[in-house]
């Protein structure tokens, strides 16, 4: 989570420097949302509009419910993008008096009932959804629940009755949301992604492409895990607890054949939990597209380096650092260790270094003999070089 802030508050200086960004603001889904169209090269931000849209009022019932009667307005882009073809879903709030009031009631126990029955499943999933909407019964078109990785971190159920429905929700949903965080921080999917080959599910026979294959894999895991703990609560007239377990496997199984499409975090989790031997994943792993690269060998150890002027770059807790280019389009890169180490030694100023200089600190500070340290560091400035963050001012050595 730490990391996909981190992720956020890059964006919101790359695109309005000075601004910093609270836990609450980084996780706020519609302020997620305007961020990411940032990255996606659809226009700026502006703090202002961030701040006002973080303002909307929400209950706590467990989760943070959505009540302010601006609701509507507000959360246009999730309403919009998850309603089903002809609906136009309308939140409950606090406007709609005693209704939403009991609806609320419904909420907290559905959220106690699941942190009761699988606690460390409530606290893994729950972390991962900082909003919750109920959309009016008549208005929501029979969407049961939703979510899109275009609005992360908000929740869509239709009006409860049951606790077990909200509970179901937040474990499928929750699911969901925790891989898009997941997707955003860690090596999951790249653009080949687009060109694999699509999955059919067997009991509607509808395709889909792998992304929303792997997502619904995930889901369905984690309901089938649930399933296990709800013994004789009352299940919801849409529940999908007692056929998840099936589904999860059928997917499973396929995803486990068409693995190569996946990055390496993503068949860590698929082995993980379909089973089958775990690759090792203890090491972040660079960019996709810059993999590989090392520096031209006439490179000496007074060539020197600097980072671009329009390069920013912020380190998460973990150690982590995500580096970002004001381009057209915007560009955003996970660094690997040594890559992370090397960017870092700009921090304090960004007057060029030689690569002699760099080789000196890395040898003292990785503990490892000079050859396998200059290899290591060749590889991290190509990289950085490939990514165009880091550029030769003298090009001529």
């Amino acid at each position: 989570m730490d990391e996909r802030r981190t992720l956020y508050r890059l964006a919101a200086e790359m695109f309005a420097p000075g601004t910093e960004l609270s836990d609450n603001l980084a996780d706020h889904p519609i302020v997620r949302y305007e961020l990411g169209r940032a990255l996606a090269g659809h226009g700026g931000v502006d703090p202002a509009q961030l701040a006002q849209v973080a303002s909307m009022g929400v209950r706590d019932a467990g989760v943070l419910v959505a009540s302010d009667p601006a609701s509507a307005e507000v959360l246009e882009a999730p309403l919009r993008i998850t309603a089903p073809s002809g609906a136009r879903p309308e939140p409950l709030t606090e406007a709609d008096g005693e209704r939403f009031e009991n609806v609320l009631a419904v909420v907290a126990e559905g959220v106690r009932l699941l942190r009761e029955l699988a606690p460390d499943m409530a606290e893994d999933l729950l972390a991962h959804v900082s909003m919750l909407a109920v959309l009016k019964r008549e208005t929501s078109g029979g969407l049961v629940s939703a979510s899109s990785r275009y609005v992360p971190g908000i929740v869509l159920i239709d009006e409860p009755t049951l606790p077990m429905e909200v509970a179901e929700a937040l474990v499928h949903e929750g699911a969901h949301e925790k891989f898009f965080d997941l997707a955003i921080a860690r090596e999951f999917l790249d653009v080949s992604a687009e060109d694999a080959d699509y999955f059919e599910t067997s009991w509607s026979h509808v395709q889909w492409p792998l992304e929303q294959t792997f997502a619904a894999w995930h889901a369905y895991s984690c309901l089938a895990q649930f399933n296990a703990s709800v013994g004789t609560e009352q299940l919801g007239s849409d529940s999908l607890l007692l056929k998840a377990r099936e589904r999860a496997d059928e997917i499973g199984e396929w995803l486990l054949v068409h693995e190569e499409d996946l990055r390496v975090d993503a068949r860590w989790l698929l082995r993980a939990l379909a089973g089958g031997a775990v690759e090792p994943s203890g090491e972040a792993v660079a960019p996709s597209q810059v993999d590989g690269v090392t520096l031209p060998p006439e490179i000496s150890e007074d060539c020197h380096f600097h980072p671009l002027p329009d390069v920013r770059y912020k380190r998460a807790v973990t150690g982590r650092v995500v580096a970002g280019r004001v381009a057209t389009p915007p560009e955003v890169f996970w660094l690997d260790e040594d890559a992370s180490w090397t960017l870092s030694q700009w921090r304090n100023d960004r007057v060029a270094k030689t690569f002699g200089w760099m080789l000196a600190r890395a040898t003292e500070e990785w503990q490892a003999d000079t050859a396998e340290t200059a290899v290591r560091l060749e590889e991290a400035l190509g990289s950085l070089l490939a990514s165009s963050l880091v550029g030769m001012p003298d090009k001529a050595h």
